[in-house]
């Protein structure tokens, strides 16, 4: 499929306002009828008329309100709102937001944005959460691939990978740290835990009565069990992920070898990766074969002092995606 097929509704602005616009006229009529009339006497006639009225209404939203589409182009991208298209150069993708958010340490739901430079500079924030993770990933590596592609003449870049590039990963030291990670909240979640199952022994053998150890108590018990949430079990569910971190990755003209595994390009289908960018995600690299083999291999996750991750992963990035547009192999970045 060329890029000038690919079409992504962005929105649901249409829906959305219709919706509002049937349940709010409804209800509005309603209130309208008993300020001025007697509901009760006029039930049936009341009724008929907040439904003419909210179906008025949420017909009204869907004639008048515009849905957002992406267009994508050889030349470039479109938005477009209804019969209003702003054309834009590829440069003038400024990259995506993905924002996960949280009530209480409760997961409530993730946001994705679409950012567009202006002519005048200023940055315009798209909303696009009408798109499922899949597309939003797909939208976003085409945007940035078709960019990225036409900043390189294919054939020169080619040549590039003529004599191969080696990324030698020191996987034993990052899974040392990640597993030194682990093993240090777990001694802190444990020490919690034994000061409240001690506190709290205590309070009952002596019946011992105190503000301020009852304060500490509950402190070192919801501290455990906060520590316990946030950061030891995410800490241990990425240091099982790294497990099969490569020591070792090269990547030549026409084949990509991943530890002791040699990848041909012809055997390929898809790499999916997870840009260097992203905090909110593990590093996953990903390949499917064109037999349906899936192999996943994770690269920890972002730090500040960049002990527990590979430092050199935007390169390995940088490569792997040019490398399938050098093969023609299909690349998607995981968004989250």
């Amino acid at each position: 499929m060329k890029n000038s097929d690919k079409k992504f509704r962005v929105s649901k602005n249409k829906l959305m306002t219709s919706v509002l616009a049937l349940f709010g006229g409804f209800i509005f009529t309603l209130i309208i009828e008993n300020a001025v009339a007697d509901i009760d006497e006029h039930l049936i006639l009341c009724l008929i008329i907040a439904a003419g009225v909210a179906l008025l209404a949420a017909a009204l939203c869907i004639i008048f309100v515009k849905e957002y589409y992406m267009q994508i182009r050889e030349d470039g991208f479109e938005l477009v709102k209804g019969k209003k298209i702003t054309k834009y150069p590829f440069s003038a993708f400024a990259g995506s937001n993905v924002t996960r958010h949280y009530m209480n340490g409760i997961y409530t739901g993730t946001s994705r944005e679409i950012k567009i430079k202006e002519a005048s500079g200023k940055t315009t924030n798209i909303n696009a959460n009408n798109l499922s993770k899949g597309n939003f990933a797909e939208l976003v590596t085409y945007l940035g691939q078709t960019r990225f592609t036409q900043a390189h003449d294919i054939e020169a870049t080619a040549e590039y990978f003529k004599g191969g590039i080696d990324f030698q990963i020191p996987n034993e030291s990052i899974l040392k740290a990640n597993r030194n990670k682990v093993m240090g909240w777990t001694v802190f979640v444990v020490c919690l835990v034994a000061l409240f199952a001690g506190m709290f022994v205590y309070s009952r053998i002596t019946h011992y009565d105190s503000t301020t150890f009852f304060v500490i108590m509950l402190f070192a018990g919801l501290g455990a069990l906060v520590e316990l949430f946030l950061e030891l079990i995410p800490a241990a569910v990425t240091y099982r992920k790294m497990k099969n971190m490569p020591g070792r990755i090269r990547i030549d003209e026409y084949s990509l070898t991943i530890g002791d595994e040699t990848f041909s390009s012809g055997s390929i289908l898809n790499v999916l990766l997870v840009p260097a960018d992203y905090t909110i995600l593990t590093r996953d690299f990903i390949i499917i074969t064109k037999d349906n083999k899936k192999i996943k291999y994770n690269f920890g996750k972002n730090d500040l002092k960049g002990k527990l991750t590979y430092s050199d992963y935007d390169k390995l990035c940088n490569a792997i995606e040019l490398w399938c547009i050098v093969n023609k192999i299909n690349f998607m970045q995981i968004l989250g």
